[in-house]
């Protein structure tokens, strides 16, 4: 599995649905929101075989918006040998 960078992006108004939705598909807890400070985004890093798979964790209503992008951490050994 690789690990996905999810960012979901909504609008004010659609803020309290999206939070509600996220929470009925079982992954509320996963996200980060920068809600309340103005951002309105839902962030999270996801284990997923895929792109496709990434973004089911995103309500169907917002996932048009949304992008996962698949995010590696490098070695420090490997970074030396560079």
């Amino acid at each position: 599995m690789s690990q996905f960078l999810v960012i979901s992006p909504h609008t004010e108004e659609d803020c309290t649905k999206v939070v509600k939705l996220t929470l009925a598909i079982g992954f509320l807890t996963h996200f980060y929101w920068g809600c309340k400070v103005d951002d309105h985004t839902a962030y999270a890093i996801l284990e997923a075989e895929n792109e496709k798979e990434a973004l089911l964790s995103v309500p169907t209503v917002i996932r048009n918006k949304s992008k996962a992008i698949k995010v590696v951490q490098f070695d420090p050994k490997e970074v030396k040998g560079w």
